[in-house]
């Protein structure tokens, strides 16, 4: 039966060539269509996928749980409110170091500030405090130096990109070189206004990366850290029980600041000196002495060497990182730390997301398409099985049963949907190589933001042909419905008279 049945649909398909041409034809570009566009996606999105990771993010990122946007690149946080520190970040740490599959771990600070230089130089950068023999080998290719170094252990320093560097040429009409010293300026809700003097240490260039990673310029950790207000708790570190945290609370700015007698700093702080007849002050100890003695004051500014905002973390093999995401939030949740965990693309930033978000729209506009298609074909069908009525009749007459009918019908899509389909697949895939041959280049910035740099090549994607051959079957299968249910409903005697 299954023979006669090919047969029959063979003959039926190349008795009505035009029929089936146009739907063949409509499938064929469908198909080029759909392996041309999910493989441009693919490339685009596996390109963004690898140089992140490789050079930015690594696979996992870890924050407080308290953060609402979480965001490795560029944040609100850093200029709506305090900086959000990962709790216990020395077991934190450990914890992932020891999980099996982990590669590399290092973290990381985030920042802003604006950059002065000289009279005339002005600019802004986002800062990234790291530990700089940590990140420079978890990501021993994304730092591309121009000139001077990396930082080194515990200088105290910044590494400009290229794109600060050259807006702070422009308006200082200078060029600007390592050993150069800058100003930074932050301000935010915790530390207020902070003023900090460091040498500039190098220039770097992320080169073809995307534009929110141009302005990234990388600082030493202890200044950060000062500039974002990372102070050890004053509680901690004056060991005060709880009564007396709660009379520290109660006192006022008299208290803390008046006299000898009353106030709880003013005989520490500020001490007695003896001055000589003319006002001066008569040894160098004296003047020194005036501010009594600072040795509290100066532990409380301290800065907490273990607060970091982010530690990255780098898998030996990506497809794990969902299972270790999961793992990792749910040994936090078990352990009480107000901690959490997200995959690259969560933190990546918007020029990275950018390229996920196209994918949804494409894949809708896919839809859309799909459901132009599955009307077109269908309408072809009805026409077609219109035009058949007395040879379906006939069948009918002579003992063809509803079920025969409705599996040739099926059938002759089907033939249609694989060879035309397979035609496609064969159009897509030389279009592709054609492009990945010539390469597509990026005019302006957004193209090459979202093309990852000036030219592009495509490359095919196997899942994109799979998703496409699966996409156009089902398209096929549900514009037969119709046209199978009209020719279905025609009585024998009546398909003759009309044949």
């Amino acid at each position: 039966m299954d023979g006669v049945l090919l047969k029959i649909a063979f003959r039926n398909l190349k008795e009505h060539k035009s029929k089936t041409l146009i739907i063949g034809a409509l499938i064929m570009l469908g198909i080029a269509v759909l392996v041309v566009g999910n493989s441009f996606m693919d490339t685009v999105s596996a390109g963004i996928e690898k140089n992140y990771i490789e050079n930015y993010t690594g696979n996992i990122f870890i924050g407080s749980s308290e953060l609402e946007t979480p965001a490795l690149i560029v944040s609100n946080e850093l200029f709506e409110s305090a900086p959000k520190i990962i709790p216990e970040f020395e077991r934190v740490k450990d914890h992932v170091q020891s999980l099996p599959g982990v590669e590399d771990v290092s973290g990381q600070i985030n920042g802003v500030a604006s950059i002065k230089w000289g009279e005339l130089g002005e600019g802004f950068a986002f800062l990234f405090g790291v530990d700089p023999q940590e990140y420079q080998q978890m990501f021993p290719n994304g730092v591309k130096l121009e000139s001077g170094e990396f930082l080194q252990g515990d200088e105290e320093g910044i590494v400009l990109s290229r794109t600060v560097a050259d807006m702070i040429n422009e308006t200082a009409k200078d060029e600007i070189a390592p050993g150069d010293k800058v100003v930074l300026t932050t301000i935010n809700t915790v530390s207020g206004t902070k003023i900090r003097e460091v040498t500039v240490r190098g220039i770097h260039d992320y080169g073809e990366a995307a534009f929110d990673l141009s302005f990234i310029s990388f600082i030493d950790q202890a200044n950060l850290r000062i500039m974002n207000g990372m102070v050890l708790n004053t509680a901690e570190a004056l060991d005060l029980s709880s009564d007396e945290q709660a009379v520290l609370g109660s006192l006022d700015e008299d208290d803390l600041f008046g006299d000898s007698d009353g106030g709880l700093f003013g005989g520490d702080l500020i001490a007695d000196v003896q001055l000589q007849e003319d006002g001066s002050i008569s040894t160098e100890e004296d003047f020194l002495g005036i501010l009594g003695d600072t040795s509290v004051r100066a532990y409380l500014s301290e800065t907490d060497p273990n607060a970091w905002n982010y530690l990255l973390v780098k898998l030996q093999d990506g497809s794990m990182s969902d299972r270790v995401v999961k793992d990792l939030n749910a040994y936090f949740a078990a352990e009480g730390i107000d901690a959490r965990a997200w995959d690259w693309l969560e933190g990546a930033g918007m020029s990275a997301q950018l390229a996920d978000t196209l994918s949804v729209v494409f894949n809708v506009l896919i839809f859309i398409v799909a459901i132009v298609a599955v009307i077109i074909i269908m309408n072809t069908l009805v026409i077609s099985v219109s035009e058949r009525y007395g040879e379906i009749g006939t069948m009918r007459a002579i003992g063809a049963k509803k079920h025969f009918v409705r599996k040739m019908i099926s059938l002759e899509t089907l033939m249609i949907t694989i060879v035309f389909g397979a035609l496609g697949v064969i159009l897509g895939v030389i279009i592709l190589l054609v492009m990945g041959a010539i390469g597509i280049e990026a005019t302006n910035q957004f193209l090459q933001i979202l093309l990852g740099g000036d030219i592009f090549r495509p490359q095919v994607s196997g899942s994109a042909i799979i998703w496409s051959m699966l996409m156009v079957s089902i398209v096929g299968v549900i514009a037969s419905l119709y046209p199978v249910s009209v020719a279905l409903k025609i009585s024998p005697l009546e398909a003759m008279n009309k044949g």
